[in-house]
């Protein structure tokens, strides 16, 4: 079908018959319908009507001189435009069964004998138009879909690129007022009444506050920022990575990471090496009364490898669940310092590699973050491009 589908056009419908009395009986026959009705007295007329126009059904004739019926149906299946258009033959022919078969063969959806029952013929025209109808519906509806799809998408990008500029340049200004606060309190040092120090030492608080939470954003715009090139990365060495990252943290609350053989996905090595980082990190900072303990566990799912990190921290309530992976969320109550931008930007990223990210309550103490990364298959290793040596790097 040619052009974007609308819901205000009539149905028509392209009636074939060589001959005029036939013509003007299916017109009386379909009229009560309220379609529009064009008549076509050769395959060729009706040819040439379906290239300028839009039909919901066609009846056709078999016997009519040039092409006939069935060639006519033929070539109507040919052209992409037209293939989907249903085809109820019409004919006064033998009703041998080698008949109807060639006129289901040329593409026919029924094959009617004359004379024709009024009642019926237009029972059968109706259940096609009403198809028609609804498939232009939807038509109509992937396209509004894929439309708001790109503006979604371009939406997106857009407050991406926001969150990019503001964050970075913000850092200036914020450098700034941090600088000429110490400043001010090296020059009045030895003057200041305690609750000077009190007004300054929030003044410097708040600006690290909010330099932490823009370097965050900036960090959540950029992730994302390119399509993700995947390839084959050991998770073991990517959970290494991120412990690394994590060292001095680690060392400060006293907390146990343990890990199996965790196994090979397809992934971008730096973003899933980001995913663990945020996500253990979390499993750190936000402890209950004991030293942490985190374990990470993976069990491969179809052509999914499930990758579990549970923990014995303060855990979150039940409601909560969704809600900690949203941008800037904290629980209330919360002491940890924090921008709320971990989980959100780890879940990001596992949608960026295909996966998805969800948390579950543990039966004891703590909760565990799931997510899911493609397993890697004969068919992503035969088409992984070559890696990368490490001088090429």
């Amino acid at each position: 079908m040619t052009g974007a589908p609308t819901t205000t056009e009539r149905p028509a419908l392209l009636l074939v018959d060589d001959r005029a009395e036939n013509l003007l009986a299916l017109e009386g026959v379909l009229g009560a319908l309220g379609h529009d009705m064009v008549r076509a007295s050769s395959g060729e007329e009706a040819l040439r009507h379906l290239l300028s126009r839009e039909f919901a059904v066609i009846i056709l004739d078999v016997q009519m001189p040039g092409i006939d019926g069935f060639e006519t149906a033929a070539q109507i299946k040919e052209r992409e435009r037209t293939s989907d258009i249903p085809i109820i033959f019409l004919t006064a022919m033998s009703r041998e069964p080698e008949h109807r078969m060639r006129g289901f063969a040329s593409g026919a959806v029924d094959y009617i004998f004359k004379p024709v029952e009024p009642e019926l013929l237009r029972a059968k025209v109706n259940v096609f138009v009403e198809l028609y109808t609804k498939n232009r519906l939807l038509a109509l509806q992937r396209e509004e879909l894929a439309h708001k799809t790109v503006e979604l998408q371009r939406s997106n990008a857009d407050l991406e690129q926001f969150s990019y500029i503001a964050s970075h340049d913000l850092q200036e200004p914020l450098r700034v007022i941090a600088g000429y606060v110490e400043l001010l309190r090296s020059h009045l040092d030895g003057t200041l009444d305690d609750d000077s120090r009190h007004w300054i030492d929030r003044i410097e608080t708040a600006a690290g506050r909010m330099s932490s939470l823009l370097t965050d954003l900036l960090a959540y715009a950029r992730a994302g920022a390119a399509e993700p090139i995947v390839e084959a990365v050991d998770l073991d060495l990517a959970l290494r990575v991120a412990l690394d990252n994590l060292a001095i943290a680690i060392e400060q609350s006293g907390a146990t990471v343990r890990s199996d053989r965790l196994g090979t996905v397809m992934a971008t090595p730096s973003e899933l090496a980001q995913i663990f980082q945020n996500v253990v990190g979390n499993a750190v900072k936000f402890r209950g009364d004991t030293a942490p303990v985190v374990s990470v566990s993976a069990a491969k799912k179809g052509d999914r490898v499930v990758v579990s990190v549970a923990d014995n921290g303060r855990g979150v309530p039940e409601d909560q669940l969704e809600r900690v992976f949203g941008m800037f969320e904290r629980l209330e109550g919360d002491p940890f310092p924090g921008t709320g931008l971990g989980l959100a930007m780890a879940r990001k990223l596992t949608t960026r590699l295909g996966g998805s990210m969800w948390m579950t309550k543990n039966g004891g103490p703590g909760v565990t973050v799931h997510f899911t990364v493609p397993a890697v298959t004969a068919q992503s290793r035969r088409s992984r491009p070559p890696s990368k040596t490490r001088a090429q790097r």
